[in-house]
């Protein structure tokens, strides 16, 4: 088991609809720039241990940590709007959108201590990013940590039938008398370059991620028109197994539509970083000092 001494603080903090989200705050009072991290699919404000390697050495040089529970953290949990209106939420049945609110309201909690404000996003976070930068209008300067072409990786699991022609069946089928309405596991998932598991989910939240911007914004083969003119770092590994074209091939997609960005490859890197988080990090703090 791997301890870092870095003591965080619990926070809770409203979505601009509402609902209670949950993190841990790094910060110094005195540090003006933070960094706000997003997580992937069915991920948390924990789970991923490059964050306390993070959060250590973020501080160290002068800028505050925010990692924090979107509404589609997880699989199912439990939320709250205005701390009495329970409802279920998780990354299992809520749809992608809500990213939306949650960046928005932690963006609003944040301001109140920073004069700066980066976006961190990994694996799916990257998507939800992209999304929110694009659809706002927002110029936060971004980091995106092992961007994937999630249309390709559907196609490789629900190969040989098309994500089309899948999304027409779902939408076509009876719903089920569940109240989740989940779908069978054949439905999503990862397959392939050794990976291979399933990822829970219902209907209503499948559709909204195949319809919607992550098989959209970064898809190789039918190209996404969208243009930002900030900062950007982008890290991919050479042994993510979640990768599904050569590096360089991800690289200039992203910087024929993203106008500034910082290339961080590791060939022996994974998709959580791991055996490469001290050399990612050291890049991100030269990259947000300049």
């Amino acid at each position: 088991m791997h301890r870092y001494k870095i003591l965080g603080e619990l926070i809770t903090f409203n979505n601009t609809q509402g609902l209670d989200l949950d993190g841990i705050l790094y910060q110094n009072d005195t540090n003006k720039t933070t960094i706000i991290h997003i997580h992937g699919s069915l991920g948390n404000f924990y789970q991923n241990q490059f964050l306390r390697l993070m959060a250590k050495h973020y501080l160290n040089v002068g800028i505050n940590l925010l990692s924090f529970n979107l509404g589609c953290h997880d699989g199912v949990g439990e939320g709250y709007l205005y701390e009495n209106d329970f409802k279920y939420i998780g990354g299992s049945i809520t749809d992608f959108s809500t990213c939306i609110f949650d960046i928005e309201g932690a963006i609003n909690f944040t301001s109140q201590f920073s004069e700066r404000i980066i976006l961190q996003g990994h694996s799916l976070g990257c998507d939800r990013i992209l999304h929110f930068l694009i659809s706002q209008k927002k110029n936060y300067d971004f980091i995106l940590l092992a961007p994937c072409d999630s249309y390709q990786l559907q196609a490789n699991w629900i190969a040989p039938e098309t994500v089309e022609a899948q999304i027409e069946r779902l939408k076509a089928e009876a719903k089920s008398e569940d109240i989740f309405d989940w779908l069978p596991s054949r439905e999503y998932g990862i397959r392939g370059n050794g990976e291979n598991y399933v990822i829970p989910i219902t209907r209503k939240a499948l559709l909204s991620i195949i319809q919607g911007p992550p098989y959209r914004l970064i898809r190789i083969g039918n190209p996404s028109k969208f243009s930002l003119k900030q900062r950007a770092l982008i890290y991919i590994g050479g042994k993510d197994a979640l990768q599904t074209e050569p590096s360089e091939v991800m690289f200039k997609y992203l910087e024929e539509r993203i106008h500034d960005v910082t290339r961080v490859y590791v060939p022996q890197g994974a998709h959580s970083l791991e055996g490469c988080e001290y050399e990612v990090i050291e890049k991100i703090i030269k990259w947000t000092m300049i």
